[in-house]
């Protein structure tokens, strides 16, 4: 799992976001999160795997930035958006009034 932060600010995710990879994940967004100012877009263009404990990771990244600002996803494959939808996470692609 590659974590980084592109060129626009926004974190981009690439590899499998799975249970396997979440304490490494979790230890590269922290900082970059702190570093995020009132608007986070997380890009997973690049994720070709998520499972439950990747869609917390989503979503606790979500409940976080909300509180400060706002949050968005972009580049989500179709392969993760059905995995997001089956699991019922379909609340972290929308958007928070």
């Amino acid at each position: 799992m590659d974590i980084h932060k592109d060129s626009s600010g926004a974190l981009v995710f690439s590899g499998k976001l799975v249970v396997s990879e979440i304490e490494a994940a979790c230890s590269k967004v922290e900082p970059l999160l702190d570093e995020t100012l009132h608007d986070t877009v997380l890009d997973l263009s690049g994720v070709d795997d998520i499972d439950i404990s990747g869609l917390q990771l989503v979503l606790a990244m979500k409940k976080a930035a909300v509180s400060d600002g706002s949050f968005h996803i972009r580049g989500a494959s179709a392969k993760v958006r059905d995995i997001v939808f089956l699991a019922g996470f379909e609340g972290i692609f929308e958007e928070e009034a």
